[in-house]
């Protein structure tokens, strides 16, 4: 339904390889099975040493500054392996390093401008390293808004819905 590989680029090579790697780590382990005539599938699942490794994963993902977003993305679609006050936590703490962020990027904006010592194209760059920042800053505020909420309603919420069913 969100047709994720529109948004993530990932051959089916990378995905067999990923695996082998992952079950190589002792993060997820496989059993083979055989229905009917159909053909032998592979059922993974996470083990805990996996479950410890997604989590941290997520974390890093959730606070850390990433250029091109994907990270961040993920990050969004796992956040229900976090508890909220871990989520929160992450945000606060992403929240702020993007505001300084953002901040620097006005700054050396405004002081290009007025020297007019780069190329029109290097204004833009910046300009849109800072659309992209302030973009992030509005989904961050937005899962906290939510998640505060999410807080005070009885029954499931978005959040609560899994990846998997």
């Amino acid at each position: 339904e969100l047709k994720l590989r529109k948004w993530f680029s990932i051959a089916d090579s990378t995905v067999y390889a990923t695996i082998n790697n992952l079950r190589k780590q002792n993060l997820i382990r496989g059993e083979t099975s055989i229905e009917g005539r159909f053909p032998e599938k592979t059922i993974y699942q996470i083990t805990a040493e996996g479950e410890f490794e997604l989590h941290n994963t997520i974390s890093k993902y959730l606070e850390k500054n990433d250029p091109d977003g994907a990270k961040f993305d993920i990050a969004i679609l796992l956040l229900h392996h976090l508890s909220r006050d871990e989520v929160l936590q992450k945000l606060k703490i992403k929240l702020e390093n993007l505001e300084a962020t953002t901040y620097e990027i006005k700054t050396q904006i405004v002081n290009l401008e007025r020297e007019r010592s780069v190329a029109f194209t290097g204004l833009l760059m910046l300009k849109h390293r800072l659309y992209m920042a302030e973009t992030e800053i509005r989904t961050i505020k937005e899962i906290i808004r939510e998640f505060n909420i999410k807080e005070n309603i009885s029954g499931p919420t978005a959040f609560d819905v899994s990846l998997v069913e």
